[in-house]
């Protein structure tokens, strides 16, 4: 007995099928957005904070996307049934896992933007054809880039960078014995304080030098695959080299041989002619990086062909993966220490001093930030300090650079232990004339260095720093009596409340 029509019951098998697998696909971006909620939220804040010119090249990179995307829909083969197999599936959960640790050991959320990008072109390749996802990638790598360098200057990673240029820069300076201690983005030499601000550190130049990279690799149809990423981090190793010997050698010009009006010639000469040897020799080594290939179609259609059985199976191993990783808490927020309970002792006069227009803006920008400014005097001192107890690294500074604004003149810095318990920094202002302390305490330790309690916040190892400013209105030593009790009362205060 033959049949015209297939029975039923056959019919129905792929039917329920296709819905379990639709179900399942539509319960996979959901779960996504769930997980990626807050870097969804950070994105959105980053594009309020962004300038008019930036959030507009944003968009143009946006639009030409999807203008792309509605050209080419038909070759895209956008299906509500996904396929939970090959680079799309990999890339997007590996996306997913590396958010999830860096929102755990890593304070840098601003960033994490770059991953929703990642992470959401993945997911797109579960729905389309894979032929034509590969060959978007490229163009999809370079608008997560241009994010991703958006965001190192709105997370002040930019002014890190500086900093790390800085102190390498000491650091070259040893073997011709000069004199120099880095601070933050300035060097403070014997002969004057050298300022690695934002033209100077060639941070943009970094930036464009990433940019001409992506950009060459998309025109030359580069493959971006380990050969590429090796190259990248050539790349940029050879444009912050490039930037630190510029740098290393307009200090050196100005403050050791004491050319200054060399180096001001010499300043912007330097920086086109280190970019254009950098961008030669990047184009020289995209030599040895092969062309994308084009696959054949039969083998993409080959390649997607999977049975129902595997891709149930690989799609509630993906839903119970992203399910547990949602599922995971996350990590609690700093609470702000409170420094309104410090206690001095009856032989420290001390009075709370209203901040400066220019100190309630800086400060209160940032959520949870404590401040408190005031005079003290005892019968054989009198001073200022300045204290911030702040949950975010972003807040505190180098304090030498408000000396600098406020019109001091640094003498001397010198690194050393100022109590028994303080590890900070003495400073010689104004001709010897005026004295000042500055560091940095946790709950655990105090240190001089911005750079290590920047690191501690961001690996969440100590969430919590306040940072000490103390100006002393008359020459002194440091190891002076009355300095070394208000250096210890003013520590031990903060460790009470910081308790």
């Amino acid at each position: 007995m033959t049949y015209d029509n297939p029975p039923a019951h056959l019919e129905a098998e792929p039917t329920r099928f296709m819905s379990l697998n639709r179900l399942l696909g539509g319960a996979t971006v959901l779960l996504w957005c769930i997980l990626f909620l807050p870097e969804l939220v950070g994105f959105s804040q980053l594009l309020k904070i962004l300038s008019l010119f930036n959030v507009m090249l944003l968009a143009v990179a946006a639009a030409v996307l999807f203008i792309q995307s509605i050209r080419c829909r038909h070759q895209w083969k956008l299906s509500l049934e996904p396929t939970f197999q090959g680079l799309p599936l990999w890339m997007m959960l590996g996306v997913a896992i590396a958010t999830l640790l860096a929102r755990h050991f890593l304070d840098l959320e601003d960033l994490a933007v770059v991953g929703v990008i990642l992470g959401a072109y993945g997911l797109v390749g579960l729905f389309c054809d894979r032929r034509i996802w590969k060959r978007s990638l490229p163009i999809i790598g370079a608008f997560a880039t241009l994010t991703f360098l958006y965001a190192l200057e709105l997370t002040d990673v930019g002014h890190l960078v500086r900093t790390g240029i800085a102190e390498i820069v000491e650091y070259l300076l040893r073997p011709l014995s000069v004199d120099a201690i880095s601070s933050e983005d300035i060097l403070v030499l014997s002969t004057g304080v050298a300022f690695v601000d934002i033209p100077c550190s060639g941070f943009e130049t970094i930036e464009i030098g990433s940019l001409f990279f992506v950009a060459t690799s998309l025109l030359e149809r580069k493959k971006m695959g380990l050969k590429w990423s090796g190259l990248g981090l050539v790349n940029l190793a050879l444009l912050v080299t490039a930037n630190i010997a510029r740098i290393f050698a307009i200090v050196v010009l100005t403050f050791v041989l004491q050319q200054r009006t060399l180096a001001e010639i010499l300043h912007v000469p330097l920086g086109i002619c280190a970019f254009i040897t950098v961008c030669l020799i990047t184009l020289f080594l995209l030599r040895w990086v092969p062309r994308q290939s084009s696959v054949p179609m039969a083998s993409q259609e080959k390649a997607r062909i999977q049975s129902p059985t595997v891709q149930i199976r690989n799609a509630v191993l993906t839903l119970s993966l992203l399910l547990g990783l949602a599922l995971v808490p996350h990590p609690a927020a700093a609470t702000p220490v409170g420094l309104d309970s410090l206690h001095w002792p009856m032989s420290m006069q001390a009075e709370t001093v209203e901040l400066s227009p220019q100190e309630q803006t800086f400060f209160t920008q940032y959520p949870g930030v404590v401040t408190q400014k005031q005079t003290f005097k005892t019968p054989e001192l009198s001073g200022s300090m300045v204290l911030v107890a702040s949950p975010s690294w972003q807040a505190h500074h180098a304090p030498e650079l408000c000396f600098l604004a406020n019109g001091f003149k640094i003498d001397e810095m010198q690194k050393r232990s100022l109590t028994d318990q303080v590890t900070g920094r003495w400073l010689t202002l104004d001709q010897g004339q005026r004295q000042a302390a500055y560091w940095f305490q946790s709950s655990q330790r105090t240190t001089d260095h911005y750079l290590d309690r920047v690191w501690s916040e961001m690996i969440r190892k100590e969430p919590k720093w306040t940072m000490v400013s103390i100006l002393f209105d008359q020459p002194l030593a440091a190891d002076d009596s009355a300095v070394q009790g208000i250096l210890t009362e003013v520590h031990d205060a903060i460790a009470t409340a910081m308790t």
